[in-house]
This record gives structure tokens, sequence and C-alpha cells, in this order.
């Protein structure tokens, strides 16, 4: 069981570090909604900057969020001065493909997506499965894409709307790590598995990141965290599992699929 007693895996204070002009675009945001009494739907956001607009808004407006699905990861929100029922504005495209070497990947589907020059935070969640693509974006980009992409890592595709595709839940493996501190050195050393000072050389350059950040320093992992290891993969940190008896830790993580 995870401990609910918090007190030295922290939640982290200076979320916005790394967020300085996100945040700094949202407060603005924020500030057009009450002044002109307009409602405001953003781009897609990561689960780091929707916590940040949570805690920028506070109780001054409205706010809610959807990312196509129940279960989305990225989402878009919404800010109004009074509660109504909002128009996320967004579009689900699918399409299915037939490729003999592999089952494409997500990080496939998103290469080919940005090789048509299109922002990341246009495009929502991405459902990549056996012989089907599926994506959430922006509606004023869903006809470019239709129109344009026609091939993932060679793999012929053509995409149409279709709101009916239905989301699989998101696959998350549960995982336990034994540290002997909170610093970011160890915690990534014992998710993959490889020694303190590879950890160390791999945060050095550039190939960690912390809540969507790429890792400067060797700093402390906080409640909450997201954890994206370059060729390992993206860790949410969900809290201490216990303290062993030689003053270890046993941390809790999901890992996503």
């Amino acid at each position: 069981m995870i401990s609910t007693n918090n007190t030295n895996l922290k939640f982290r204070a200076n979320i916005l570090r790394g967020h300085e002009v996100f945040a700094a675009h949202i407060q603005d945001q924020i500030h057009s909604v009450m002044r002109y009494q307009r409602p405001l739907l953003t781009s897609f956001l990561t689960p780091a900057e929707q916590e940040i607009v949570k805690q920028l808004n506070g109780n001054k407006l409205f706010l809610s969020f959807y990312g196509g699905y129940d279960q989305a990861v990225r989402k878009i929100a919404f800010l109004a001065n009074e509660p109504m029922e909002p128009d996320y504005d967004y579009t689900i495209l699918s399409s299915s493909y037939t490729y003999d070497k592999r089952i494409l990947s997500h990080r496939d589907v998103l290469g080919a997506l940005m090789n048509l020059g299109l922002q990341r935070d246009q495009i929502g969640d991405i459902c990549v499965d056996e012989n089907e693509i599926a994506l959430v974006c922006k509606q004023m980009i869903s006809e470019w894409i239709c129109n344009e992409l026609r091939f993932v890592a060679r793999a012929p595709v053509c995409f149409q709307e279709n709101f009916n595709f239905e989301w699989k839940t998101p696959i998350l493996e549960t995982c336990s790590i034994n540290v002997s501190s909170f610093r970011m050195d160890s915690v990534v050393a014992s998710l993959a598995n490889i020694s303190r000072s590879k950890a160390m050389k791999m945060i050095e350059q550039g190939m960690i990141k912390l809540n969507d950040v790429i890792l400067e320093d060797n700093e402390q992992l906080c409640h909450n965290d997201y954890v994206s290891i370059r060729g390992v993969g993206r860790f949410h940190c969900l809290g201490v599992v216990s303290k062993t008896k030689k003053d270890r830790w046993i941390l809790s993580f999901e890992k996503f699929k």
C-alpha cells in the first residue's frame, strides 16, 4: 500500500519551473477571460500543464478539461466566467493500416505528424494497435491531416473522421523501485536499471525529462512527478510504499506503455 503520509516525498512546490513562458501565457488568458467575458479553449495540454492551469486559475473562473475520451492524458482546458457546456473544438481521426515488417508505434505516428509541420500541442492522444491508428486533434487541422498524411513509416494510411472509435484504457504497468534517496540520479538509475554514474551522465546529456521539461540539474523527485527516460519510457510517481530497515525507500510508479 502507498503511504498516505508523504512528508518525505513532498509535492512539488515550484511546478512552474521550466514552464515560465507557458504560465505567463495562461495568466494572460485568464485575465482576458475575466476582462472581456469571453470563454477560452486552450491547445492540448500535458498533465503538468493542466496542473499549472489549475493552480493559476484557483477559483477565479469555471474550468474543465477534456481530451476526446474519458481516460485521455492530453486534454484541452475550457475557461469561462460561469459554468456552461463547452464545445471543445476537437476531431477524432482513424485509419487502418497493413505493415508486414512490424506493428507501428506511437513514435512512428507522432513523427509523421510532426513532418507535416504540425505543432505537438495541436495533437491530443494517439492510439496505435496491430492494424489501426487513431488520434485526437484540433478541428482546424483535421482536413490537412486527412489530405496530407498518406504514409506512416512506409505503411499507407487514409485518415477519416471517426467519433465512434473505441479507445482502449491506457495500459499502465505498476512497478516499484528501491532507492537510497529521492535525487533524480538515484531514481533514474533504478527505473532504467543502470548505474548511478550513467544515470547522471544521461541527465547531463539532456536525456531525462521531469514533468515534460528537460532536466538540467540533479533535482529531487516529488510526489506525482512524471519522469521520462529516453529509450526506457515514461513513469508517473505514485508515492512512497515503505521505508526499509536500512533506511532505503520503496517508491511506486506507473509506467506508460
